[in-house]
């Protein structure tokens, strides 16, 4: 089985680019989930831990992707979802769906370090 990693679905490059060398600075692996991609095989292959999930993705609604994790049995793969404070309506539907954490890009931002690793080892991360 792969060692466990964070799966990231963040279409915005540059802070794909931060995620990414945040975790390799804390030693935990990411893989990128490109849209169209099965969220639940990748999981499954890549034995994450979470999806980070940007909620402004566009061309494809994150909620039913992230969603796909649950129906398809991958959990416990947590889910996490960010978003830009002029959209802050879509943390009420992501957590009603089932994301276990949402947070604005700013929070996920600072508390970037601690989030990673705690995900990444199986924990809850920081309250929302």
């Amino acid at each position: 089985m792969p060692e466990p990693c964070i799966l990231l679905l963040v279409p915005d490059l540059f802070f794909l680019a931060k995620i990414s060398s945040t975790a390799r600075e804390v030693g935990v692996a990411t893989a990128t989930l490109l849209p169209g991609q099965d969220p639940a095989e990748a999981a499954r292959k890549t034995g994450a831990r979470a999806l980070i999930v940007d909620l402004d993705l566009e061309g494809a609604d994150p909620i039913d992707l992230a969603a796909k994790l649950r129906v398809d049995g991958a959990a416990p793969v947590r889910l996490v979802g960010i978003f830009s404070h002029v959209h802050a309506e879509r943390r009420g539907s992501a957590l009603r769906e089932g994301f276990d954490l949402v947070l604005p890009r700013s929070k996920f931002s600072a508390e970037l370090p601690f989030l990673l690793r705690e995900l990444a080892a199986g924990g809850a991360g920081p309250q929302a």
